[in-house]
């Protein structure tokens, strides 16, 4: 830097004395010379020559007012010695003097950092409990070598980005889907500021653009060396150092990470704990086998050689893990996704983190693709180029039955089973070449299908069903088939110590085709204002065991614990309980007793204000009997007609006035959150048993609320509120289920209240609305600690109103058991928090699978009605800033259809976040992907 400074210097010497020097200049030639200057016009810029003094206090000038005074006004807005630090300016990151390492230190938390092994710790619990704020360490899509750190949280509705710092101080505006990872903020010491709005010297800007050229913003220079530079440098130093070493591991592990039953999520905090306690050395000397056994069985990871019984003998949970050895791990199992060893690695929306990754199958993943790749290159590709024959010969059987290692390439590969394999999709696009019909299209994993297609006609089932995702954990359906044949559930005989609720009611409110029935309602009158309020849900527990500790060692049990969700995809359902369990367990059979846990409690209605009666809070267990057949839509009808007096017109009468008398008390009291009309328009409806020009039947229905979703949506809420309380104050281990906000501020903060205040004024947040302030709205996760759910308006949220399809109501109902027994409970704190990350992963897992089925079916209809209609148009909603000339959309009436849409020069500043932009043409589309092209016309 100084070498070149020095030579340009020179030069300008140069030039200044070429200019004193010169001999006088003709008329002629200052004709010439004004002619060409004239010629060049306003296209060159002003140029003055000036002397090296001049040169050099200009350039002081400027770092003064551009660099030196923004960092002076930093420290004095933060109460820091400007004169005692400002000599930090000179800091090299790279070779610290004893006083600058200690100014760096003095901002960081000390549970966070060990000073003496020089280890950042991050503590899991933090990413549940604190959204994306200033001060987190992320890794960036765009950036994903080296650390960043959060440097402003979003403060305008009209571009809601946060801003993000790298090392060397360059500023980056973007959403949170930028984040592939998140660290809490490691600092103590909060800021009042890290980036401003710059105030430009003489019209010179330095700083950054967000969104409008004549506003930029600048990182003063110590806020990045003392505060958002110093962290993010230590950890990605020292990751880079130890990848060589975790790569080893990780390789080591993977080998004993295997199950049989197929592709499984491992915690991503579970493997980094397993990195840093696996010891190479030790793995050498000593039987491998036995050594790595041993440390999965103490760490309580479950082996290939099946569930162990032995009691981890490290029952204390990992209260933190290594900064460097969870980025480095990270990085290393991207790396090896190429060599088919790791899955996807899955990240929550809430926390912005990999919370789990996906553990492949060595044999049928690892080495049987290395053998695969390793088959078709023979010969210079001379199965490739067999297969390519057969197919543009047209010889289709052939093609299939003579190439079924080529077949089920194809297949992986549209269900997307290579996250990042390079030589896969060499490999599949060295075939495509060859093909005719093929060749000139983009690679995707349609045009894969579409060849899978061709190859077997009759077949009509979704791609993305083959996933390792959506199939995992439970590859070998036929094994979990025959532990559920063979392992019916328990008689139980017994009622004597459950409450019999005799001729009570019980309102079994569901649709027609409802898998299981999990909850009912009844109602009681106690006073001319007094309801008695009873939610019975159904009790399966006693189904697994004699016993509440027994339960879990129930080979069903695991199986749910696998599974942990019921799966609901648009063409096909796996549940999380065998049918024997679920019909045995469930409720609406009229005139046959069945096992509850009740919830009740009472409410005083004066008027148009409710109070619930908390003293008169009870859950038990209940025996019901009495289930009219009841249905959303009949429901709907009774309550619409007119005339009708009967004594289940009048009780549903009183759920519904209850229903809406708490829902107005959680908005005004709790701060609840309500959604309008047409938030989940056009959910996709698939029927496999009706084929239609070779497809499956496609269509839409709008999810709307009525009095019977209301009724029951409410009472499943206060059951689920109560409880949550309940467990909170008698301190009971539980699976919660929370939402936290995210950090706002200014503008942004205000558009996002006005959510509430819409819904505390009775206009619902319509679809619009959502769409201009969806970048403002979390997810909600799961948690072994009470905390408030906001959206819902619940102090503490604990689910256990359906234990057939959620396995955290399973577990919340076995502890309920355990304390209404006066037992012992069957699972401490630390059981619970270990389970909360494995449910978590699958509950991501799934709501993904959810969504790209979602989007496949969708985006499968708009292609069908493309194809039939080449002027087929649609209006879109936009959803994001414009970047590059593009905007992200949705389809309004289609929930699951979304894309970017490409804008015209002409309209590029006009369309904001929330505005319908008509006569929109699809330019293309990639059904397995989920992405949609469009274009303005």
């Amino acid at each position: 830097m100084v070498k070149r400074f020095y030579t340009a210097a020179r030069t300008l010497q140069r030039a200044v004395n070429h200019v004193n020097n010169a001999k006088t200049v003709t008329p002629a030639s200052l004709t010439a010379e004004k002619h060409i200057y004239e010629r060049a016009g306003q296209v060159e810029p002003g140029l003055e020559i000036k002397g090296l003094s001049d040169i050099e206090a200009g350039l002081k000038e400027r770092y003064y007012n551009n660099y030196l005074v923004p960092s002076r006004d930093w420290c004095k807005h933060n109460g820091i010695n400007w004169s005692g630090i400002k000599d930090c300016l000179n800091m090299d990151l790279r070779s610290l003097s004893f006083k600058h390492q200690k100014n760096l230190e003095w901002y960081i938390d000390d549970k966070l950092f060990d000073s003496k092994k020089r280890e950042f710790r991050i503590l899991p619990e933090r990413l549940l409990q604190t959204p994306l704020g200033v001060g987190d360490v992320v890794l960036l899509r765009s950036n994903p070598s080296q650390l960043c750190m959060c440097v402003e949280v979003p403060t305008d509705v009209e571009n809601p980005s946060y801003a993000f710092a790298t090392v060397d101080g360059h500023i980056k505006f973007g959403m949170r889907n930028m984040v592939l990872l998140r660290m809490p903020s490691f600092h103590d010491k909060t800021v009042d500021y890290l980036i401003r709005q710059e105030s430009p010297y003489q019209e010179t800007r330095v700083g950054t653009v967000k969104d409008d050229p004549k506003k930029t913003y600048i990182l003063p220079v110590l806020a990045r060396l003392l505060y958002t530079s110093y962290v993010p440098f230590e950890i990605t130093k020292e990751a880079w150092t130890r990848m060589a070493t975790v790569t080893k591991k990780l390789e080591l592990l993977h080998r004993y990470l295997q199950r049989s039953s197929g592709p499984w999520q491992v915690s991503m905090f579970k493997l980094c704990e397993l990195v840093s306690l696996i010891d190479l050395e030790k793995s050498r000397s000593s039987p491998t086998n036995e050594y790595v056994e041993e440390l999965l069985t103490n760490a309580d990871v479950i082996s290939h050689h099946g569930v162990s019984h032995r009691k981890p003998q490290n029952t204390e949970k990992t209260s933190h893990i290594d900064a460097a050895t969870f980025l480095a791990t990270y990085w290393a199992v991207v790396q090896q996704q190429e060599h088919n060893l790791w899955g996807e690695i899955h990240l929550h929306r809430a926390m912005l983190t990999p919370i789990s990754v996906t553990v492949l199958p060595l044999r049928t993943r690892h080495l049987y693709y290395e053998a695969v790749l390793k088959e078709l290159k023979k010969n210079n590709y001379a199965e490739i180029s067999r297969f390519a024959h057969h197919v543009n010969s047209n010889d289709l059987k052939s093609a299939k039955d003579n190439h079924p290692k080529i077949l089920q390439l194809l297949q992986d590969y549209a269900a997307g089973n290579f996250p990042k394999n390079g030589a896969i999709v060499t490999m599949i696009s060295r075939l495509f070449r060859k093909l005719e019909h093929f060749k000139s299209q983009d690679i995707t994993r349609d045009l894969c299908h579409s060849l899978l297609q061709k190859l077997e006609p009759d077949s009509h089932s979704n791609p993305l069903l083959l996933n390792d995702d959506v199939k995992s954990p439970t590859t070998s359906g036929s094994l979990d088939q025959k532990i559920f044949d063979l392992t019916p559930p328990r008689q139980v005989q017994d009622t004597s110590k459950r409450h019999n609720f005799g001729d009570m009611n019980v309102y079994c409110i569901d649709s027609e085709d409802a898998h299981e029935i999990d909850d009912g309602i009844s109602i009681k009158m106690k006073s001319p204002t007094t309801f008695g309020l009873y939610i019975h849900i159904a009790d399966p527990t006693p189904l697994f065991a004699g016993s509440i500790q027994e339960c879990p060692d129930n080979e069903v049990w695991k199986i749910a614990f696998a599974r942990s969700f019921t799966s609901y995809l648009p063409d096909r359902v796996t549940p999380m309980l065998p049918k024997t369990f679920s019909k045995t367990g469930d409720l609406g059979k009229d005139g046959v007793a069945s096992r509850t846990l009740t919830v009740s409690v009472d409410v005083d209605c004066r008027g148009d204000r409710l109070t619930i009666l908390e003293d008169t809070f009870k859950i038990e267990k209940g025996l019901v009997s009495k289930f009219p057949r009841v249905t959303y839509k009949s429901v709907d009808r009774l309550l619409q007609k007119k005339g009708d007096s009967t004594g289940e017109k009048q009780e549903l009468s009183q759920i519904l006035k209850v229903a809406k008398m708490l829902r107005k008390k959680r908005v005004e009291e709790e701060d609840a959150i309500i959604f309008g009309e047409g938030f989940n328009k056009g959910l996709v409806k698939v029927d496999t048993n009706r084929i239609e020009n070779k497809n499956p039947t496609i269509s839409f229905v709008d999810q709307v609320e009525s009095a019977s979703t209301l009724m029951v949506s409410e009472m499943m809420i206060l059951a689920n509120s109560l409880t949550g309380k309940y467990f909170r104050d008698n301190k009971i281990p539980g699976v919660f289920r929370c939402y936290e906000e995210l950090a706002l501020k200014d503008s942004a903060l205000q558009s996002y209240n006005s959510l509430r205040t819409m819904t505390h004024s009775k206009r619902l947040p319509s679809v619009t609305d959502i769409a201009k302030l969806s970048s403002f709205l979390n997810s909600s996760f799961y948690t072994g600690k009470a905390a408030r759910h906001h959206m819902i308006g619940a102090s503490a949220y604990l689910t256990m109103t359906s234990p057939l399809r959620r396995f955290p109501d399973l577990v919340n109902h076995l502890q309920l058991h355990a304390h209404l027994n006066g037992e012992p409970l069957r699972f401490t704190q630390t059981d619970v928090d270990r389970m909360i990350w494995h449910i978590q992963s699958r509950d991501v897992v799934l709501k993904k699978a959810a969504r790209q089925c979602a989007a496949y079916w969708t985006l499968k209809y708009l292609k069908s009605k493309q194809s039939e209609d080449p002027h087929f148009n649609l209006s879109v909603m936009v959803t994001s800033v414009p970047q590059m000339g593009y905007v992200r959309c949705m389809v309004p009436d289609l929930s699951a259809a979304r894309g970017t849409l490409k804008l015209r020069p002409d309209a590029h500043s006009k369309w904001a976040i929330g505005d319908t932009v008509t006569n929109c043409k699809i330019k293309s589309l990639d059904c397995l992907q989920g992405t949609m092209e469009l274009e303005m016309q």
